[in-house]
């Protein structure tokens, strides 16, 4: 594979956070979905913690996790480190969508600022992982491969 490809593929990956929650906002905005769904305190409740505590697990398991995965793996031959990273890095994509696409459902289901909380912190932390070109190439040694 080559690096130009894993880059926009990935790139597409961390574009969909950010779509998938625009869809989110315009449906319940324009009233495809109902906004304050969710009355009863015991699940707003639960609700809530299952929010927070995603974010609280997901974020640094995406940000560390995947820093002390690509320090364990750099002896392995070239075919097996890109094999695990594309699993990685997209394991890592996933949490950040389960944590801004939850934080968004949670804000309009519930009518509460902390699923907006949840949500924005999960875009910032998004943000250092924005797949480029000489990022990829640098935790694969890809001069190596050639």
């Amino acid at each position: 594979m080559e690096s130009g490809k894993l880059t926009w593929s990935l790139r597409i990956g961390w574009f969909a956070i950010y779509v998938a929650a625009g869809a989110i906002a315009l449906m319940f905005e324009f009233g495809t979905l109902a906004k304050g769904a969710v009355t009863d305190n015991g699940h707003i409740y639960i609700m809530q913690i299952v929010g927070v505590m995603s974010a609280l697990a997901l974020i640094p398991l995406a940000l560390g996790g995947f820093k002390k995965m690509m320090d364990r793996i750099g002896d392995r031959p070239f075919g097996s480190r890109l094999r695990i990273y594309v699993i990685c890095s997209w394991l890592r994509l996933a949490a950040f969508f389960a944590v801004v696409e939850y934080g968004m459902v949670l804000y309009y289901l519930i009518n509460d600022d902390i699923g907006l909380y949840c949500a924005v912190i999960g875009a910032i932390c998004s943000m250092f992982c924005y797949p480029t070109r000489g990022a990829i190439e640098y935790d694969l040694d890809w001069d190596e491969c050639d």
